[in-house]
């Protein structure tokens, strides 16, 4: 578990915000379950505590629950407890965990990194919920993604079930739209951690489209990227992948360049191949995400020259429409309408674009078609045109971060992405 201190009057705002929405009721905010892939998994509590570790609930009350009942014997609370709004249920490192991975943050340094009431051990979490539920009449739960109705129940919707069950005169409703609404605008800090992660992955991928030449091995891009955030300190990691420096970055030459999720990044490069790099970098839970294409041996050949061309007019063409009001369906319409005046649609791919944050396809908000969300000031998204062409050997994408400003938008740092800028970044002597 990550713990950030001095950020405490941040996520204490954050948590107040969400239960004046909240009304009524309590809340039991809960991060498991919704991925085995550690940078994919909702980050709804996150954003609410700063803590990054999946085995731990928050329960919010804007009305208040008495603990500690026992323990006051004194004062206007005797034999009542305290009334407190925000609980924090941690597991602690075993004995074991502690000599074989350290010892963890104290539940001391945990709340004062987090502000919240209490910090209690997961093992309270059980008697302290149903206490709570019995005078409650709505329970606030966190199902972030949309269930399966064929697939066995996950552990967290079986706890509900069991919640159901037992509680059967309280009403369950899901929090994580209200959360994600909240997320989808984003605040001065997570604005500067974008503007910091953005601007470190375009100096790392910059070393990368200088070095990489035919002869070289995809494996040696990948191998620069986790060298370069490993040197740059605790709160630089990848965006993506199953451990603190194993990136999910994409390096794929020729033929691999138009495999969208391509990842064996295991081949030799050969000359006259285009390489296609694609990953984020997060700097304070924040996520960057930057494509870039160029020719491995510094020069695009008369065709992939001009598929490049339509593919940064089709970029160009969405970021001009973005600004507040507008949503990313008008963007995908503007690349759309791009592609196919070149006689290219059917060789485009998927949405081209997303928004980020806490992760690297963030929440929106919708739960339906996160496309057709307005924008507002404080949007963070990226715009990604993709042309795939394996009949011939290529696939062409080019990614940016946009913020949406007052006025229109800003295109955050990025490596450059011009052809004649492209080629002399590139270019072998």
């Amino acid at each position: 578990m990550r713990i950030t201190q001095g950020l405490a009057d941040m996520y204490a705002e954050r948590r107040r915000r969400l239960m004046a929405q909240m009304g009524e009721g309590i809340a039991l905010i809960h991060s498991g379950g919704v991925s085995p892939d550690s940078a994919l998994w909702d980050k709804n509590l996150a954003y609410l505590t700063g803590l990054d570790d999946q085995s731990v609930y928050l329960l919010l009350a804007p009305q208040g629950v008495r603990v500690e009942r026992v323990e006051t014997r004194t004062g206007p609370e005797l034999m009542r407890g305290h009334l407190v709004h925000e609980i924090l249920f941690v597991a602690p490192r075993s004995a074991q965990q502690a000599f074989m991975e350290g010892e963890a943050a104290t539940f001391d340094e945990i709340q004062r990194a987090t502000g919240v009431d209490r910090v209690y051990a997961l093992d309270r979490l059980e008697d302290t919920l149903a206490r709570a539920l019995m005078g409650a009449g709505v329970l606030w739960l966190n199902t972030p993604g949309t269930p399966s109705l064929s697939a066995p129940l996950t552990p967290d919707l079986a706890f509900i079930r069991q919640l159901r069950e037992r509680f059967y005169w309280v009403e369950l409703r899901n929090i994580a739209r209200s959360i994600h609404e909240m997320r989808f605008v984003k605040d001065a800090y997570e604005i500067a951690s974008l503007r910091e992660a953005f601007a470190i992955q375009t100096e790392v991928f910059e070393k990368i489209m200088r070095t990489l030449k035919p002869g070289d091995n995809e494996s040696l891009g990948q191998a620069i990227f986790e060298y370069e955030l490993r040197i740059r300190g605790d709160n630089v990691t990848a965006s993506m992948g199953n451990d603190r420096y194993a990136a999910s970055i994409i390096v794929g030459a020729g033929k691999n360049s138009a495999i969208p999720h391509y990842m064996d990044n295991n081949q030799a490069i050969q000359d006259g191949d285009l390489v296609l790099i694609d990953a984020g970098v997060s700097v304070n839970g924040y996520a960057s995400d930057i494509t870039r294409t160029f020719p491995a041996n510094g020069r695009f050949s008369p065709r992939q020259r001009a598929l490049y061309a339509a593919v940064l007019e089709a970029q160009q063409a969405a970021i001009d429409t973005m600004k507040p009001g507008s949503t990313l369906l008008a963007a995908h319409q503007a690349v759309y309408d791009v592609f196919k005046r070149y006689d290219l649609a059917q060789y485009s791919y998927g949405n081209c674009g997303h928004t980020v944050g806490l992760n690297i396809h963030d929440a929106t908000g919708r739960t339906l078609d996160d496309r057709e969300q307005p924008f507002v000031p404080g949007v963070v998204l990226v715009i990604e045109p993709f042309l795939t062409l394996p009949e011939e050997g290529m696939g062409i994408r080019i990614e940016d971060g946009v913020l949406i400003t007052d006025a229109g938008c800003e295109v955050l740092a990025g490596p450059p992405r011009d052809i004649d800028a492209v080629e002399a970044l590139c270019r072998r002597a």
